[in-house]
């Protein structure tokens, strides 16, 4: 049951991470080019990402959602490059485009599949990336550092 329990709540997190990426995009094109949005976004996207994620600690379905959520992530992102010379991606871009290539892969069928460490797909915690807002933050990786991602004190 714990480690059930463990992947659970990493996936909690790591859905928090994508959805946030996601929204964090969509107002970055708002602010800069509301006109790229139309057509993509509707009232399904505006109930997802029009508010900061809150997920609690047991959300349903997080395996249908982490897929959902990068799928939306990927039409996004696609969507924003075919606007050619019209947009230029902006910081939030770029991250929400790094947090993909993280944490999903395409099988040899084109499906998007969310990688785990039993594929061995994750990067060490000392790269991956756990903020949207701020791409250098990283996870402390020595058992003597203090478990709050984005701050470091040393024991």
């Amino acid at each position: 049951m714990r480690a059930h329990l463990t992947h659970v709540l990493a996936a909690v997190r790591d859905l928090t991470l994508v959805t946030e990426a996601v929204r964090a995009v969509l107002e970055e094109a708002a602010r800069t080019a509301d006109h790229l949005l139309t057509g993509l976004v509707d009232e399904d996207w505006g109930r997802r990402y029009g508010r900061p994620v809150r997920l609690g600690k047991n959300p349903t379905r997080p395996k249908t959602r982490i897929l959902a959520a990068g799928d939306d992530a990927c039409r996004l992102l696609e969507h924003l490059h075919r606007q050619g010379s019209g947009y230029r991606p902006g910081p939030q871009a770029e991250a929400l485009r790094q947090i993909v290539v993280q944490n999903y892969y395409r099988d040899a069928a084109g499906c998007l599949r969310w990688r785990t460490a039993d594929d061995g797909g994750l990067p060490p915690s000392s790269s991956a990336i756990v903020s949207p807002y701020d791409t250098g933050t990283r996870s402390p990786g020595s058992p003597w550092a203090c478990r709050s991602p984005g701050r470091s004190c040393h024991l």
